[in-house]
């Protein structure tokens, strides 16, 4: 239903950016690695970048071997899912040879915010508010920080700076952390991930080049104020308790029905749901008459709405026995939040990145026996470790030290390896090597209508083709592009 509005928004106006994002945001939650899927990205990617004009130039020494300047930007540097996986890099980074620039788009600050911003800047880093400034002047401010590598950590998300990429204000530009799926942005080159959330098989299409990690994609620093891990519930109540602090948005019908066959197969279970959506009634009443209708009585189902305190937040995992990933779009922070709780997660493998994570996660903790490969595995191992509560409270018992000891907890090995991958990133613009140049010199051979397309002769010097614009002037390395909108709103949250 939601994706149908956006699309009817899109038909009044073609160039809606809130529309055009939340609907490819929306699309993750039900599509599957289909071509629908891919194309919409690229093509929203292709229009988008009409709104910008590109820079063609750079001043950035071509040493391979030199201290390089990353850049960080983000609207997330607050207590908000990208900020748990955001912490270690800014502050394992060896600034000596990778200087870190955070470009902060934050809405409102919070403690978290001044705790990252005096970390950075007590390592010699540069802390930069961007909040209301225009895309296009982020983008000269990157350019003046001589910003070598620039890391966009949203996606299509809340308040992204998408914009500031368009202009491609660094040589190398890349996606990470907060989006499942391409930007479809031709002027991104990279997108880091790893083997296990996107396998070298993988059949989902990206307009980025995939760069893996060596570990998990993800380095998690959990909130200092989680508290303790308590016993498994089950101990006391004498039943089972099942449960997902994921976005109502991944909890789609076809997940509603398998968490229904397991629940009825176990006698007396119950499951806890908690989102913000809950705090409405008719949200609570749809959700609740769903389950009915599935076999699951709405007396064996608790819904919590969203808790303020960060601290009663992660204890409310007491409340639960055992954690239910969501499909296709599989949880990241709840995940992880669960499994430092000491609460085992139940995931699924699919095809796709967004239905990965769960993997990319339990295989790195060492609980690949909860991974499963299709919705009866999913619903067997479930019932299995319901079955056995000795086994989960020795399992809960050690389950937040065996995440801790793991790659998805070690920020200084994490940025071993993101710093080499960031170094070979380097490498390969230094010997000319430039994905976004390669895909954008493929545009202009499709030679696809009404978009823009690009003629490349060497990795610097890039022309806006003259079949799609009547003119570009070159100011400063900046090509002059006529702008076929005026205005452009910025996303809202999605």
């Amino acid at each position: 239903m939601a994706i149908t509005a956006y699309e009817q928004c899109l038909k009044i106006d073609p160039d809606s950016r809130n529309a055009g994002q939340n609907r490819l945001l929306a699309m993750n939650y039900i599509n599957e690695g289909d071509d629908k899927l891919f194309d919409a990205h690229r093509d929203w990617g292709r229009r988008f970048m009409r709104l910008y004009s590109q820079y063609n130039s750079w001043d950035n020494p071509k040493d391979p071997e030199r201290p390089l300047v990353i850049g960080y930007i983000s609207p997330d540097y607050f207590t908000h899912s990208v900020s748990y996986f955001i912490e270690a890099p800014l502050i394992y980074h060896d600034y000596r040879n990778y200087h870190v620039v955070v470009y902060s788009a934050v809405v409102k600050a919070d403690a978290k915010t001044i705790r990252f911003r005096e970390k950075v800047l007590k390592r010699g880093g540069v802390w930069r508010d961007i909040y209301g400034i225009d895309e296009k002047k982020v983008a000269s401010m990157v350019r003046d920080d001589k910003i070598d590598i620039l890391v966009e950590l949203t996606g299509h998300t809340a308040n992204n700076k998408l914009g500031t990429m368009a202009c491609r204000p660094a040589p190398v530009q890349v996606t990470w952390i907060g989006y499942p799926n391409t930007t479809g942005l031709p002027t991104i080159d990279y997108r880091i991930t790893d083997s296990f959330a996107d396998p070298s098989d993988t059949k989902q299409k990206h307009v980025e080049e995939l760069v893996r990690l060596p570990e998990c994609f993800l380095c998690y620093t959990p909130s200092p104020e989680a508290g303790p891990v308590s016993p498994t519930p089950a101990l006391a109540n004498g039943f089972i308790t099942f449960g997902s602090f994921n976005n109502l948005a991944k909890i789609t019908p076809k997940v509603l029905q398998v968490w229904a066959r397991i629940l009825c197969a176990v006698p007396n279970s119950r499951l806890v749901v908690k989102c913000k959506p809950f705090c409405c009634d008719s949200v609570r009443q749809k959700f609740l008459s769903t389950l009915e209708q599935l076999g699951l009585e709405s007396l064996r189902v608790d819904l919590l709405p969203l808790i303020l305190l960060n601290h009663d937040h992660m204890q409310a995992y007491s409340l639960m026995d055992i954690s239910l990933d969501t499909f296709p779009y599989a949880g990241t922070t709840t995940t992880c939040e669960s499994l430092y709780m000491g609460v085992p997660c139940v995931t699924m493998a699919g095809s796709v990145h967004a239905h990965n994570v769960g993997v990319s996660l339990l295989s790195k903790v060492g609980l690949q026996h909860l991974i499963a490969q299709n919705e009866d595995e999913y619903v067997q191992l479930a019932l299995k470790l319901a079955s056995d509560i000795t086994a989960l409270q020795n399992l809960r018992t050690i389950l937040r030290d065996l995440m801790s000891k793991s790659p998805v907890c070690d920020g200084q090995n994490f940025i071993s390896g993101l710093e080499a991958t960031y170094r070979n990133m380097w490498r390969r613009y230094c010997k000319g090597d430039v994905p976004s140049l390669r895909y954008m010199e493929t545009l202009q051979k499709q030679d696809i209508p009404d978009e823009v397309t690009t003629k490349t002769s060497d990795p610097e010097k890039i022309t806006v083709s003259g079949d799609t614009f009547p003119s570009t002037v070159k100011c400063n390395g900046f090509n002059q592009v006529p702008l076929p909108m005026s205005t452009l709103t910025t996303s809202e949250e999605n």
